[in-house]
Parts: C-alpha cells; sequence; structure tokens
C-alpha cells in the first residue's frame, strides 16, 4: 500500500509564540489598509476579496512564523491562524468605527480603544440600529438582521482565510523528524498529459518511478503535469513526491507527498538534469 507522508503533530513552544505574535504584529497595518479598502472599494464583489485577503494575508504572516517555529501541527496551525486573524478583524472594527465618528482621519491610535470590547459592542448596536451603507438603488441604509448577517459573515470570510492559509503554508514542505529541519531541496520536472491521472497515480503508488523516464518531458506555458520532489538537504533520507495536474480550468493536486526511497530520489533528479539539458 502506498505511504504518503504526515506532519508528525509535534511543536515547539516558540512556534506557537511566533505565530501569535507576527499574525497581531501584521494585523495592525493591514487593519487600517482593510478599512481603508472596504471604505472607498463601491463594488460589493471587490470589497468580498479584499475581506478575504485581509485574512489570507494574517493567516499567511502566522503561518510562516509557526514554519520558522517548526509547528507541525495541523490544529495548532489553523487555530493560530483563526485567532489571529479574528484579532485583526476586531481591530479593523475599531478602525471601522472611529473613522465613522472622525470620517477626515484614516489612522487612529487602537491600543487603549482595544482594551474595550464593550464599548465596540455597543457602538456596532448604535450603528445596526441605523445602518451606515445601502445596497442597490434604494438608497435606504441596511440595519437590522440583514446588516448582522453580512457581519456575520465577514467574520467567518475572516477567519476561514486566516485559519486555511496559515494550514496551507504549514503543510506546503515536508519535515524531517531527524534532522529537525523542513526539506529545502525541491526538484521540479513537466511532462506531457500523454496519460490519464489516474493512471500515472496508479503507477508512482506502485512505486514504479522508472516509468517516469518513458514520459514525454511538458512545457510548463501548456497543458502538463507537474511533479514536485521534495527531499531532506541534509540526510537526503525523506524524499516526498507530488503531481499537479496544470490543465486549462482544471488545476489539481493528483499525488500529495507520496515518500519515495532515496535511491528514487536521485533518479528523479537525475531525470530533472537530463530534461535540463535536452531543453538547453
Amino acid at each position: 500500500m502506498a505511504a504518503y507522508y504526515k506532519l508528525s503533530g509535534k511543536f515547539a513552544p516558540q512556534g506557537l509564540i511566533l505565530g501569535l505574535l507576527s499574525g497581531a504584529a501584521v494585523s495592525v497595518p493591514l487593519a487600517f489598509l482593510y478599512n481603508y479598502g472596504i471604505v472607498s472599494i463601491p463594488e460589493a464583489k471587490l470589497r468580498g476579496i479584499c475581506t478575504l485577503t485581509f485574512g489570507a494575508l494574517i493567516g499567511s504572516a502566522s503561518g510562516f512564523a509557526m514554519c520558522w517555529g517548526k509547528v507541525r501541527n495541523k490544529l495548532l496551525a489553523g487555530t493560530v491562524g483563526l485567532a489571529t486573524s479574528f484579532f485583526g478583524l476586531y481591530l479593523s472594527w475599531f478602525a471601522w468605527v472611529l473613522h465613522l465618528v472622525h470620517p477626515s482621519n484614516w489612522l487612529f491610535n487602537l491600543v487603549h480603544p482595544a482594551t474595550h470590547p464593550r464599548r465596540l459592542w455597543q457602538a456596532m448596536q448604535a450603528i445596526n440600529a441605523i445602518g451606515t451603507w445601502s445596497y442597490g438603488s434604494s438608497g435606504t441604509p441596511e440595519h437590522g438582521t440583514f446588516l448582522w448577517i453580512v457581519w456575520i459573515g465577514e467574520v467567518l470570510l475572516v477567519v476561514a482565510a486566516g485559519a486555511l492559509t496559515a494550514l496551507f503554508i504549514v503543510q506546503l514542505r515536508p519535515f524531517c523528524e531527524n534532522c529537525q529541519q523542513w526539506c529545502s531541496d525541491q526538484t521540479k520536472l513537466y511532462f506531457d498529459p500523454s496519460l490519464p491521472a489516474g493512471q500515472f497515480k496508479t503507477q508512482l503508488e506502485s512505486q514504479d518511478t522508472a516509468s517516469l523516464q518513458k514520459l514525454t518531458a511538458g512545457n510548463k506555458k501548456q497543458p502538463h503535469y507537474r511533479l514536485d520532489l521534495h527531499s531532506c538537504g541534509n540526510c537526503h533520507s525523506l524524499n516526498t513526491l507530488s503531481v499537479v495536474q496544470n490543465f486549462p480550468r482544471d488545476h489539481k493536486v493528483i499525488v500529495n507527498k507520496l515518500l519515495v526511497t532515496p535511491d528514487q530520489a536521485a533518479a528523479i533528479r537525475n531525470l530533472e538534469l537530463a530534461q535540463r539539458g535536452s531543453v538547453a
């Protein structure tokens, strides 16, 4: 049966702290930028993209910091991304409320207001009662239940983007537990889509990496399979193989971190050198 790499679930305390601090640190400038974006952008779809980007950027900061701190726990990575993105949204609400009170100003000292969540709740209730923006041509500000639903949706979008982005970054590379480091060596190969994805996956799962030599080299600017080999740069004993299908309107991972032997990894690296030589 094919063996795939999985995160060990281990983490260092400093990784947790770094993830939280990094996410919280970038939340401050991003809160002001997000507030400026949602106020200045008139299109609802673009504001939605702005919301997703806001959460994803905070999650990215937390994710990269956790990688540096050697966090290999998926639950912890997602939780930290969720917590920091919610904190960023919390700050952005204060920035938004203060901007409503002082519309000529975009930057405020959020340290003191952020220590009074009850005041924020009271302000949000007051704003919800009268509304501040309208959707469509009616001109009547949205308020009440509909506005609560919009705000809840904003929370869900931001924290989901933050959690998923942090989790994605932590899972990007395998971690060598023997050497206590992320796999730094990466090899990429491109193949023409000359066989179905299912057959390609079956061959690799049966450890038939030798069949790769029979495939036609592909062009990354055309439909192709991309093969990614990650290896520990120190001991070279941990090697994982991933395959991404990149077709028009059909981009997906068909093999995700399949474990291969050092000999198989060496053969794949040699194949990559042969591909580069043929292109040259």
